[in-house]
């Protein structure tokens, strides 16, 4: 006796197990998320001109961040790279400000060091927003977004929402008008290093 297949419907259903992946679903997608965030973590720190405003308890955006992200890479080992009409790598987030937010820049430059995470600390307002979605759609790894500005800005929140969904990655919110303390600022990043 043949133990081939009679029923037409088994012969469909057969084809068609041998022709999905191997692991589907919610767990494959995690995974899947979970590789891309294999490799160098790389922070992007916009220090452009707008990052020299007051926030919360009398101290400019920068100096906040300065210090969270201080406190965050003594925590998680991360190359340091500052924005504004060019990028650089440093060691810490300078004093001044700079001219321009050309994010889509800076990302093409991070880009080219294939990280794993990139964690861009931007308050949402770059030259050119069209070009830093396309260049974030080159990342292999994933793109972390922490939006330090004011809360009622929606469209810079929508901007930084759609740069860390194009490249995988997750946003978190700080309003630095609300909130001015490195601590918590620096566990909001530190959850994005995760």
């Amino acid at each position: 006796m043949s133990k081939a297949v009679t029923n037409p419907l088994q012969l469909v259903i057969k084809k068609a197990a041998a022709s999905l992946p191997v692991s589907t679903g919610k767990v494959a997608s995690h995974q899947e998320k979970i590789n891309r965030r294999q490799g160098e973590v790389v922070i992007l720190a916009d220090i452009s001109v707008s990052m020299d405003s007051i926030a919360w308890g009398g101290q400019r955006k920068i100096d906040i961040m300065r210090s969270a992200v201080r406190l965050a890479r003594e925590a998680r080992d991360a190359r340091l790279f500052v924005f504004s009409a060019e990028t650089r790598e440093v060691e810490d987030i300078p004093d001044s400000t700079e001219a321009n937010t050309a994010l889509h820049t800076a990302l093409e430059r991070v880009a080219a060091l294939d990280p794993g995470v990139t964690l861009v600390i931007c308050d949402g307002v770059p030259d050119d927003r069209a070009r830093a979605l396309e260049a974030a759609k080159k990342f292999r790894g994933v793109i972390d977004v922490l939006y330090i500005g004011p809360e009622s800005d929606s469209q810079a929140i929508a901007f930084m929402r759609k740069l860390a969904s194009v490249a995988g990655g997750d946003i978190r919110t700080y309003d630095v008008l609300m909130l001015g303390d490195a601590q918590q600022m620096r566990a909001q990043i530190a959850g994005l290093l995760q």
